[in-house]
């Protein structure tokens, strides 16, 4: 991509010194990990159809990539509807790297010069233009530690009822922790750092704030 200003992936480049900070947010915990049943119990099932009703949320979060050999750590500002998204993403220097907008109809990442691309999905363009995968049809739902209902999935579930691990789409999502959280008039435990990986491209969610 060619631009009169950096382009997206030479704004990467420039903060690639985070590159093993970003390494070591996405190393695999040491911490033991709490016995989990395959099945769904009671607790789970419940806290599902609670969290799937859920239709708009806003968060704050810092974010870790590792793909291809890289690794690089940003913060995300994401606001959601069921009708569209608006993700702004930062360097750690707070430059606004992109601002993701979905809506029904369409799907465009404005770059930091202000030039606008537009593809079908998020996946597809944060993939051309960053280099790694951004799932966002999927992590609208993960991030509240469910599955959507689009495709199948297959979870392990902690005794109180939230998910450990869960994979859908290709993409594996592990969960390390958990807090109480008012949400939308809710109080839910929802999950605070959230790991996904498929093939190459390995991200690292920590909420900040809901």
């Amino acid at each position: 991509m060619r631009t009169l200003h950096l382009s997206i992936p030479q704004v990467w480049g420039k903060i690639a010194a985070t590159c093993m900070l970003a390494c070591s947010v996405i190393a695999c915990s040491t911490v033991p990990k709490p016995p989990v049943s395959q099945t769904a119990n009671s607790a789970a099932q419940q806290r599902m159809q609670t969290l799937a009703a859920v239709q708009q949320f806003s968060l704050e979060a810092k974010l870790a990539v590792q793909y291809s050999g890289k690794g690089y750590t940003a913060r995300l500002e994401w606001q959601h509807t069921g009708q569209e998204d608006h993700m702004r993403i930062f360097s750690p220097l707070g430059q606004q790297v992109a601002l993701i907008h979905r809506t029904a109809q369409s799907v465009t990442l404005t770059d930091q010069s202000g030039k606008q691309h537009h593809a079908a999905d998020v996946a597809s363009l944060t993939e051309r233009l960053l280099g790694w995968r951004l799932p966002l049809a999927g992590l609208s739902q993960w991030i509240l530690g469910i599955p959507h209902t689009a495709s199948p999935y297959q979870a392990s579930y902690l005794a109180s009822g939230e998910p450990a691990t869960l994979t859908q789409d290709d993409w594996r999502i592990e969960y390390e922790d958990y807090q109480t959280t008012a949400l939308n008039g809710l109080s839910e435990s929802l999950p605070f750092t959230t790991r996904l990986q498929q093939q190459d491209v390995r991200l690292k969610l920590v909420i900040q704030h809901w």
